[in-house]
């Protein structure tokens, strides 16, 4: 078998490792934290949240009435994105490079570390890669290809991707300058299509603008205001290990060749039918680094100022992958730059080594590995077992002071959401039902002076007076601030329930009831 036949085969063999793993672990850890508060998004069905649009919210919404409330039917959404990324990834690459480069790009999408987690965690990031990717192969489409019909499509990926989350804003404000500053696509400009999709793009938002309107804008506000009014960090090295840990060392320094070796790159496939000819490939090769460079100077920007995530630049990449696939072949090419051959030597190891993290990290994540414990705290680790200790504990002293009790998390969201999930959980394999139910009765600490994004809207301090609240935090000093004391009639005793999973310590949450709860002055 060739050097080609045998790399064609390990491609297929990553691809379908990458894939299976997701399948199999897909219900098997505990959600993250912003998983279960997208869940929380999803009891709450509305055209709009204050931190995010509302596609994540009806996704989740979706399969969790087909499969009820369960990790996988939260998560089945970010698992099925992965194809429809995918498949505008591979012809798209297909189309500029030849389908063997095309199965390449597949390997990065699979397992790439971005990619492969954001197709399993369901976060905003899961549809918006999918928008993204259709979107970039639109716009390759429209100013290269110079195809009418690409223009619909486009403006239904940016307007889907704009109720998928706001950065969908980016790819598309960089294709509009391309546009602009090229000579051969400015004569759309004259023409319908592109006021078409603009048109489209802007009924598919119409649902958010409408919320905020309804909101005194206020997710508009707080993206854009609040981020800049938040604390100043100087965060660009934290930017750049970002960068590194979505794509790992190699995906870095193959991005480093596509800026270094253009003409080798634009070279591969040029025989293959259908594969674009020369000028389209370098016409390509600029439109695909504006798509991707434009994002992330954004991104690095912001990290001059404000604090950089780890997602920031997650889907920018996807318009380097068709040209990153040509690196991603079997080394032994005498011609090639240094820099090529070190992609090629490099890649197959990495691909391996990923792919044995993940399958850890799940691993770890769902059962457990021998001899290794867990951080306290970290997420929603052992919280199968701690909903149902919380439940519990809400039932009995209902029952001693015949008083319907709101749960209260002590943080911005964390623990109000996992307490919400995992408390239904626990009574739905109880066989139970209350009213209200848990997602109901579940509040956070805007209650006592914090910030609990969506929660402020759900459960305003104003609706709350009078109540019994059992407080919940990770720290016994948030239940002993004077912004408790200050709020309540009457606080009991601090008591503890620890956390664990596998039969190993993973944390330990602190309690207090209090009583006659009031709302601070001139707050709603």
């Amino acid at each position: 078998m060739s050097a080609e036949a045998r790399w064609d085969r390990f491609c297929v063999a990553a691809v379908a490792c990458a894939v299976l793993l997701r399948l199999v672990y897909l219900g098997a850890p505990e959600l993250l934290f912003e998983e279960a508060y997208y869940w929380n998004y999803a009891q709450h069905p509305d055209i709009g949240y204050l931190d995010h649009p509302l596609v994540v919210a009806w996704i989740i919404r979706l399969f969790v009435s087909l499969l009820g409330n369960l990790e996988i039917a939260v998560r089945a959404g970010a698992f099925l994105s992965v194809p429809v990324t995918a498949f505008f990834c591979y012809r798209l690459t297909r189309e500029l490079l030849g389908s063997a480069a095309a199965l390449r790009a597949l390997v990065l999408v699979a397992c790439l570390p971005f990619f492969f987690f954001s197709g399993f965690f369901m976060s905003p990031d899961a549809p918006l890669a999918a928008c993204w990717a259709a979107a970039v192969y639109y716009m390759h489409r429209a100013a290269i290809a110079q195809a009418p019909r690409a223009w619909v499509g486009l403006g239904v990926a940016v307007g889907l991707g704009m109720i998928s989350k706001y950065t969908m804003a980016l790819p598309a404000a960089a294709f509009v300058l391309y546009v602009l500053a090229d000579r051969t696509s400015r004569r759309w400009l004259l023409r319908p299509e592109p006021y078409l999709a603009a048109l489209i793009a802007l009924a598919l938002f119409t649902p958010v603008i409408a919320w905020n309107w309804q909101h005194h804008w206020a997710s508009f506000s707080f993206q854009s205001e609040g981020r800049l009014e938040s604390r100043f960090s100087f965060s660009l090295p934290r930017f750049v290990v970002n960068v590194f840990t979505l794509l790992a060392p190699t995906g870095v320094l193959s991005v480093v060749a596509i800026a270094a070796c253009r003409e080798k790159l634009l070279s591969v496939g040029a025989a293959a039918p259908g594969a674009a000819a020369g000028p389209a490939r370098r016409r390509s090769y600029v439109l695909l680094v504006w798509l991707a460079l434009f994002p992330v100077a954004v991104f690095a920007a912001a990290s001059l100022f404000r604090v950089s995530k780890l997602n920031w630049t997650g889907p920018a990449w996807l318009a380097l992958l068709p040209l990153m696939a040509p690196l991603v072949t079997p080394a032994g090419e005498g011609g090639a730059p240094r820099l090529v051959r070190w992609c090629r030597r490099a890649w197959p190891p990495t691909i391996a080594i990923l792919l044995l993290i993940y399958a850890g990290t799940l691993q770890w994540l769902g059962g457990g590995l021998p001899g290794v414990g867990y951080p306290p705290n970290t997420h929603l680790i052992g919280w199968r077992g701690f909903g149902g200790d919380v439940e519990r504990l809400v039932e009995r002293l209902e029952r001693e002071t015949g008083q319907e009790i709101l749960v209260v998390g002590m943080d911005r969201n964390r623990i109000a959401s996992g307490l919400a999930y995992y408390r239904t959980r626990y009574l739905e394999r109880a066989g139970r039902e209350t009213s209200p139910e848990p997602a109901f009765d579940t509040a956070s600490e805007n209650l006592f002076g914090g910030v609990g994004l969506m929660y402020a809207m759900w459960f305003p301090s104003r609706g709350q007076e009078g109540k019994t609240m059992l407080l919940v935090g990770a720290d016994r000093g948030v239940l002993e601030t004077n912004r408790v004391f200050s709020r309540v009639a009457t606080a009991g005793a601090i008591g503890e329930i620890p956390v664990a999973k596998a039969g190993k310590p993973a944390g330990r949450y602190y309690y207090r009831l209090v009583t006659g709860y009031r709302p601070a002055a001139g707050r709603d």
